[in-house]
């Protein structure tokens, strides 16, 4: 497939192959699978700034009405008169080239207003015989957990819930070109008492799962007393843990609805609600702030996450004991 140079960098015409990100807590299908179906992300990046069915065919991209229909049924696409255009946004290079290195800067800023919080969670570990397990904690938890949280909670995210009108995924959807490459990620799995929190890297992602859905890892989230391999958490105040998780998760997050220089981050996106700006600035960020720690010495990732061989995958793991009535 032939790309399109913007800016300088050859591009993809096929939205499939950018980066796809979905906020879609509860979602019973969300929107990437759909992308990669058939030419569905050849007609999406052709629609992006919007396309008559007529200019599709003069590209040629045939439009059949049941794409169309599957496109407009997942919030896609929305159609007025023969123009379609996509509901989502789409970001490319001649934006996130000068937009990641201000985000990169706006992360460093960050550093010494949460530092405090991290020092006492690594402390915290420390006294529990934790100590390798901070980057984990500080990502998995506060960063890449209670921080999507907090941003609903401050009605700076939009709503999730499923109704008639979206009955497959709700919430955000957008597309990054480029994408980020050799970023940490977060999956959990439950159990009847924990759920177990893996900060995972391309080359560890498939081996935490499967510790996940192994007899070892499933007694760690049916019985987490006991062991003391991994940290248990209790996400209440009680815990130091979870506290000042949620004082760096809150920081952020009202950094990001207060903050100039946030504000002006916000603006920069294109073709976005502010829920939606948001959240693609704070998708952005959290991996430049994660960066900024640990070049400021504050955090050391684990060695599986800095892609050197690792003897054990327990330092990329955490136990988050379920709610209490």
């Amino acid at each position: 497939m032939m790309t399109r140079s913007i800016g300088g960098r050859d591009v993809p015409p096929d939205l499939a192959q950018w980066g796809l990100h979905a906020f879609a807590l509860g979602a019973r299908s969300t929107p990437q699978a759909v992308v990669a179906m058939d030419d569905n992300g050849v007609l999406l990046y052709r629609a992006r700034h919007g396309v008559t069915l007529d200019q599709l065919a003069a590209q040629g991209v045939t439009a059949s009405q049941s794409q169309l229909a599957l496109l407009r049924a997942y919030g896609l696409i929305a159609i007025d008169g023969d123009r379609i255009g996509t509901a989502f946004p789409v970001v490319g290079p001649e934006v996130l080239g000068p937009l990641r290195p201000r985000v990169r800067r706006f992360a460093a800023d960050l550093v010494p207003r949460i530092s405090g919080e991290v020092a006492a969670i690594a402390a915290e570990l420390r006294r529990r015989g934790h100590a390798g397990h901070d980057y984990t904690v500080v990502f998995g938890h506060a960063v890449d957990g209670l921080l999507w949280d907090r941003l609903r909670e401050l009605g700076m995210s939009p709503s999730t819930e499923l109704s008639i009108d979206r009955p497959y995924w709700n919430g955000a959807f957008w597309a990054l070109y480029p994408p980020i490459r050799g970023a940490a990620g977060v999956n959990e799995d439950a159990g009847a008492e924990a759920a177990l929190v893996m900060v995972w890297s391309d080359a560890t992602g498939e081996a935490l799962w499967d510790l996940a859905r192994s007899e070892a890892g499933r007694a760690l989230m049916d019985d987490p007393t006991g062991q003391t391999d991994i940290p248990v958490l209790a996400p209440h105040d009680g815990d130091a843990l979870h506290r000042h998780s949620m004082g760096i998760a809150d920081t952020i997050a009202r950094v990001l609805g207060s903050d100039p220089q946030a504000r002006a981050l916000l603006d920069a996106i294109p073709d976005a609600t502010p829920q939606e700006s948001t959240l693609i600035v704070a998708h952005e960020l959290i991996w430049e702030l994660m960066e900024a720690l640990v070049a400021a010495d504050l955090l050391q990732p684990p060695p599986g996450l800095r892609g050197q061989a690792a003897e054990s995958l327990t330092e990329q793991l955490l136990l988050r004991l379920h709610p209490r009535d």
